[in-house]
């Protein structure tokens, strides 16, 4: 056996809850959930009947775990599913006279009509259970992520790190009812021990250590660009094994060749001209029916999809893939005489969203796996496990992942002035905090619903999405209402004796909307004093 296969995906949306529904907003979630999660469920319950064991580690992230839960995210998912069936059935009667056309939309119908019954009967409309239940079963590993994926190394405050970290834990063990072993740290986003206005800032992974998380990962030049301090093999820096930080935490880099076997604009398996076209829908019914074709050619020009055509990429792109995977782990046991580990992270909703064919793609690739002597798919926290004693210590340099790989992507000339605005809100929390021990009910409401706001104004989604200018407007919309209901709230903090600040009706409505992480603890957000927890 040459080494191990580590698959790493990230599940995240931001909490778009009454804010807004289609180009942007709660059809984020729907179609996730249409074709991602409950897809991705699916295929991991028939191998396990199967008993083909998987070893993937799952980042559901904690904003991503609230939306799940919610009772009216639910029932707006089954309405969402209900209007995609009838769009079905109308474009089924509509292409009665064009058989291609008709049988992709009998096959969109019955996607539609599966998923809507495994989120009912298979999964009783409790995603976060079921993901539950198949890591107890041995399938997956579950982590988490920052609470709301704020972007961690451009805090000012410890406070901001350790609360997103913090809230994370909790609301990790409110779903799966323990407590995770790893992070998938927003954006990958890495900074070490720094002093900064004559003060000392300590590392990234000394709060997760601090919160009691044992792995976490980084780009690969996160790795490649680091300092060994103590070497234990002979492996130097090779983001096909793991490393020890000075914290005791454990770190991974993500390996260049497979990932860009995805990633990759030009040579990426999701861009073959076989697979189905995500940009182009119907005009009416907004279904898919074209396959990507030569990207030459413009959208009007595109073929009909061919469900045939793209099962033969499939095949062939997995065979491919597993090549990759065998000759990449043969040749690093060859030279170093250790059994790698091969990590390739993903976003979640890139696989059935994104690339329709990538979730059976990843099943394909299970299976094929399954049979392989040589590569074996293992969960992160089991490879620590096997080789932690043998990881050489290191000092890292900043990173992240993205255009540029150092913050550029979250902090730029055009949308840098969304930083001071969050670091500026946490400091206010802070000061407002301070003075304060004992608490009435409404107060303690009111408190813990400014902490909401200042972590949904956090979420790096916005300045992400203010960078790719693919939601400008709505990101802006996003991060002001948040610091609008958050100016609102702090001011009535600031005196509470003055109750005409803020209604108990105001109040409600906001709770209404924003009504993440309801057990959330104020004291997390208190400011940290350095060198202590």
């Amino acid at each position: 056996m040459f080494g191990y296969f580590g698959l790493v995906l990230h599940g995240h949306i931001p909490w778009c809850k009454m804010s807004g529904t289609w180009p942007a907003g709660e059809e984020w979630l729907f179609e996730a959930m249409n074709e991602t999660y409950i897809p991705m469920l699916n295929i991991l319950r028939e191998l396990k009947e199967k008993k083909i064991k998987t070893g993937i580690t799952i980042n559901i992230t904690p904003i991503l775990a609230e939306q799940l839960a919610d009772e009216y995210m639910k029932q707006r998912f089954q309405e969402y599913m209900e209007d995609k069936i009838k769009r079905c059935k109308n474009d089924i009667i509509r292409f009665e006279n064009h058989p291609k056309m008709k049988e992709i939309a009998q096959i969109h119908l019955d996607n539609h009509n599966n998923v809507l019954n495994s989120f009912y009967h298979n999964y009783y409309r409790d995603l976060n259970g079921s993901f539950k239940w198949l890591e107890e079963e041995g399938m997956i590993e579950l982590i988490t992520c920052g609470a709301t994926h704020g972007f961690l190394p451009l805090m000012e405050r410890d406070s901001g790190i350790f609360s997103q970290i913090q809230v994370a834990i909790d609301t990790h063990k409110k779903h799966f009812k323990k407590e995770p072993k790893g992070i998938w740290i927003p954006e990958c986003a890495y900074r070490p021990q720094e002093y900064r206005d004559n003060k000392l800032r300590e590392s990234i992974d000394y709060w997760l250590n601090n919160s009691g998380l044992g792995y976490f990962f980084v780009d690969s030049h996160g790795i490649l660009d680091a300092e060994i301090l103590e070497e234990k093999n002979n492996i130097g820096l090779n983001t096909n094994f793991g490393y020890q930080l000075n914290t005791g935490v454990f770190v991974f880099g993500r390996n260049t060749n497979t990932s860009r076997q995805v990633w990759d604009s030009k040579i990426g398996y999701p861009g073959n001209e076989y697979y189905r076209e995500f940009h182009k829908k119907d005009y009416e019914s907004g279904l898919h029916y074209w396959r990507i074709t030569n990207k030459d050619l413009g959208n009007e020009q595109k073929l009909i999809y061919d469900m045939n055509l793209a099962k033969q990429k499939i095949e062939a792109h997995a065979n491919q893939f597993i090549q990759i995977l065998n000759n990449e782990l043969k040749d690093f046991s060859k030279n170093y005489n250790e059994k790698g580990i091969i990590i390739s992270p993903y976003d979640f909703e890139l696989y059935g969203h994104w690339w329709m064919e990538g979730i059976e793609w990843l099943k394909r690739i299970f299976e094929l796996i399954y049979q392989h002597e040589n590569i074996e798919m293992m969960t992160i926290s089991d490879y620590v496990s096997k080789y932690k004693n043998t990881f050489s210590l290191i000092n890292m340099k900043k990173s992240s992942w993205g255009e540029g790989g150092l913050f550029q992507v979250w902090f730029n000339k055009e949308h840098g002035w969304i930083w001071p605005y969050i670091n500026g809100t946490i400091k206010e929390f802070e000061q407002v905090l301070a003075p304060l021990s004992n608490t009435d009910e409404n107060q303690l409401r009111i408190l813990k619903q400014i902490a909401r706001e200042l972590l949904l104004m956090e979420g790096s989604d916005w300045p992400f999405l203010l960078y790719t200018k693919q939601a400008k407007e709505y990101a802006n919309k996003r991060f002001h209402n948040h610091h609008q209901r958050f100016n609102k709230l702090i001011w009535a903090a600031k005196n509470f004796n003055d109750t005409n600040r803020i209604s108990t009706h105001e109040l409600e409505e906001i709770e209404l909307i924003d009504s993440c992480f309801r057990d959330i603890n104020i004291n997390y957000f208190r400011e940290k004093i350095p060198n202590t927890n």
